[in-house]
């Protein structure tokens, strides 16, 4: 079912959006925004999982193939903080693509996209979204939303799996690919430019986990989150995350910059936006491809999780974590002022 807000601030899902914060809804960007989206019912149940992950018994390790069940886990904890035990009652709610018009509050189903499909990216004309989807076979592929036509094609075909993908500036596809190489043990993950006919080309980067994948405009380079698992002997193992770069040129190595979730580039390939922890939970911070000039663009009070920022580089639309929900929100990039723009239900994986 379609939904369509012709005007602000007439149903009650927008009435947080309506509160005075000197950003007016004209000032933002035309073009839509993608989320993934649980209405009230579903969002309840989803905020009702999460809070239960503290009490959740530790999972048995899988002795016959730790490798891969620890791969599995990963990959969970990379899907939103999702973990393995509470990941079969999430499915029984399944999240719904979204689109956003932020001007005038206009919100659509993407009915061609399968339910719990992820966006990922817009082409730069903003004609094509890029998202995963696992529709078929469990495995995540890539595919294209016609933003005039209103369909769906086929972008990557496995049997590798193609979680994460980017566009550069020339609209060229970067894909993610994990192949199992082996009956046991890890996967093989790595990071290819895609031919004409969705067909891999050779091999530009390695061990990229399948979370957060940003191309350089340029497409001589990436920027992802990285996971470092970390054991613990009285407990089960934690995860942190780090913002890594690298070339896309052969030899090209990983470099590390910092602590951080959910890194997103400004359209001009010159920022790197993230979430970064703090003791009051997550907020946004900025700095450049290099590691400098960080800069923090929260004024605090909610955490703040999975930036994108807007096609003119001057917003970034974020969730903003409260009351046990995930709602959506826009904030000049700056830090200066901000809006909510979706307060009901729950929200995630926005895309600009």
């Amino acid at each position: 079912m379609s939904l369509r807000l012709l005007v602000w601030c007439f149903l009650p899902i927008w009435l947080l959006g309506c509160v005075s914060t000197r950003l007016q809804p004209e000032e933002l960007s035309e073009r839509p925004i993608a989320f993934l989206y649980w209405e009230d019912k579903a969002a309840k149940k989803r905020s009702e999982a999460f809070a239960k992950i503290a009490e959740a018994p530790p999972l048995p390790n899988d002795s016959a193939d730790p490798e891969r069940f620890e791969e599995m886990k990963v990959r969970s904890y990379l899907r939103g903080d999702v973990i393995l035990q509470i990941r079969a009652q999430l499915e029984k709610n399944p999240g719904r693509m979204m689109l956003l018009w932020p001007q005038t509050g206009r919100l659509e189903r993407v009915s061609a996209a399968p339910l719990d499909a992820i966006p990922l990216a817009w082409s730069p004309d903003g004609e094509r979204l890029l998202i995963s989807s696992a529709h078929r076979g469990g495995k995540e592929q890539l595919y294209e939303y016609h933003l005039d036509r209103q369909d769906l094609s086929p972008v990557t075909r496995g049997p590798a799996e193609h979680p994460r993908g980017d566009y550069d500036a020339a609209g060229r596809v970067f894909a993610q690919r994990i192949e199992r190489i082996r009956a046991k043990g890890v996967s093989a993950n790595t990071v290819h430019r895609l031919d004409v006919g969705g067909g891999a080309g050779p091999a530009l980067g390695a061990s990229v986990p399948p979370g957060t994948l940003r191309v350089l405009p340029s497409g001589d380079g990436i920027v992802y989150e990285q996971v470092r698992p970390r054991p613990r002997r009285d407990g089960p193992t934690v995860y942190e995350s780090v913002v890594a770069v690298r070339g896309l040129e052969t030899g090209a190595s990983e470099r590390v910059l910092l602590k951080g979730r959910e890194p997103t580039l400004t359209p001009d390939g010159k920022w790197i936006v993230f979430a970064s922890r703090s003791t009051a939970g997550y907020r946004l911070r900025r700095m450049r491809l290099d590691g400098t000039s960080r800069v923090p663009i929260s004024p605090g009070g909610t955490e703040e999780r999975m930036p994108s920022v807007s096609p003119d580089g001057d917003f970034i639309v974020f969730v903003q974590v409260a009351n046990g929900r995930r709602r959506l929100a826009v904030r000049r990039f700056d830090g200066k002022d901000e809006r909510v723009l979706i307060s009901s239900g729950w929200c995630e994986f926005p895309v600009w």
